[in-house]
């Protein structure tokens, strides 16, 4: 006959943002760094919201396994040929918007600015970025704003800037 052992419970001390052991997660954030090989993890539902957020705008579409339709396609739009600045823009702010509303619909759009940095004869004015994105954010029937910065290089590779969340 088979016997079976049981799994012992493993605690990881130093990951407890508190000496609490009532500490329930939530979630896992990003970036997947932590050195001690454990994913970090959320204890809050901004840093949660923050997180699958920054998922949603850094995934493109097809990217996620089973989910084709998962993300955005700013990537894409990065890379055709543009015409029109102000289809552009709104190509972009359509993207999102429209990401935004399918994956997460408890949050609300209050602003969503985008910019080019550059000149009129093509070139870019910053070496870091080509396209700026600000957005803003807010978690439904709450106060809760949460303010983001997209940096787009002229190489297509996406920065996510989260804001400081007090609260």
């Amino acid at each position: 006959m088979r016997s079976f052992r049981t799994k012992q419970p493993v605690h990881y001390p130093d990951l407890s943002p508190s000496k609490n052991d009532n500490v329930k997660y939530i979630g896992v954030t990003l970036p997947f760094n932590n050195p001690n090989g454990i994913f970090n993890q959320s204890i809050t539902n901004v840093s949660q919201v923050l997180t699958n957020l920054r998922n949603l705008l850094l995934t493109a579409k097809g990217e996620r396994y089973m989910l084709p339709e998962f993300g955005t396609e700013i990537r894409l739009i990065l890379f055709e040929n543009i015409t029109n600045e102000e289809s552009f823009i709104n190509d972009i702010k359509k993207e999102i918007s429209s990401a935004i509303r399918m994956w997460m619909p408890f949050l609300t759009i209050n602003q969503l600015d985008v910019e080019l940095n550059i000149t009129d004869d093509g070139r870019v004015l910053e070496k870091d970025h080509a396209v700026g994105i600000k957005l803003v954010v807010q978690i439904q029937g709450t106060n809760i704003y949460l303010p983001i910065q997209i940096l787009i290089s002229t190489s297509g590779n996406l920065q996510l800037i989260e804001a400081i969340y007090n609260g």
